[in-house]
């Protein structure tokens, strides 16, 4: 556990583990980087850096309005702090929004880039509705529900399901409604075709929320090299549900990237 203090004075805590090539991840709303535990097994060859956004377990709030912007400036801050120049992306579902925003608002710090579940706008009803449901549900303060809820659908092991519970009770309801409704009204669809790092779109081979948006991603970014791979035996909980071939996945990205 690491902690670090932002320009403005609010305390990020993030996890950090492993030596070697930069790979910082980003979690959707509620879950925390405790939702890539099991993606520790790559820190036997790099520096594994997660970030828990304002709000989430020890990272206060702060006085700033939360945006992805802030989600950034956030991560490009702790980057600067551990010395890391150029860093891989790597964003779960929501997650892949603030992951967007670092490598358009930051390129030159991007030697690659990870969408597991991603998406760069929410434009579909059904994906709508989940996260009208994320905001309606915090909104009501219904955090002991939403993270037995999550916690269940993401894995069987009792000790990280704990970890998930005990992430998603610590944000106060008014942050967490904050952070859905900046999933919600972003847009980076016209943003895509600016990105040039390598690029990797993961999808499970069972997820109906978010594989329509693969195509969008290959129609917009025309600078950048784009490739997809499909999970097997999995929906939208990649990283917890199939750990192993993810992180097989990750380390081919990582090598063929250096």
């Amino acid at each position: 556990m690491y902690l670090f203090s932002t320009e403005d004075g609010t305390m990020l805590h993030y996890d950090r583990i492993g030596k070697g090539e930069p790979v910082y991840f980003f979690h959707p709303p509620a879950l925390g980087a405790a939702v890539f535990t099991e993606q520790t097994p790559l820190s036997e060859w790099y520096k594994l850096v997660a970030l828990n956004a304002r709000g989430h377990a020890l990272s206060e709030s702060g006085r700033e309005p939360l945006s992805l912007k802030l989600w950034a400036e956030d991560a490009r801050a702790i980057a600067d702090y551990e010395q890391d120049e150029r860093v891989v992306l790597v964003g779960y579902s929501c997650g892949g929004l603030p992951a967007l925003e670092f490598a358009l608002r930051f390129p030159n710090r991007v030697r690659g880039l990870v969408l597991i579940g991603g998406f760069p706008v929410v434009d579909t009803l059904l994906l709508e509705r989940e996260f009208r449901l994320g905001v309606y549900a915090a909104e009501h303060t219904w955090q002991s529900l939403m993270s037995t809820v999550l916690s269940r659908s993401h894995t069987k092991h009792k000790e990280a399901r704990k970890r998930m519970r005990r992430t998603v009770q610590s944000v106060p309801s008014d942050v967490l409604a904050s952070w859905y409704r900046a999933g919600v009204e972003a847009d980076y669809t016209n943003s895509l075709g600016q990105l040039t790092a390598p690029t990797l779109l993961v999808y499970g081979i069972h997820d109906r929320y978010v594989q329509g948006y693969q195509s969008t991603f290959y129609e917009q970014m025309k600078k950048a090299r784009v490739d997809t791979v499909y999970i097997d035996g999995v929906g939208h909980q990649v990283p917890t549900r199939r750990s192993k071939e993810l992180n097989a996945v990750l380390r081919s990205f990582l090598m063929n990237n250096p």
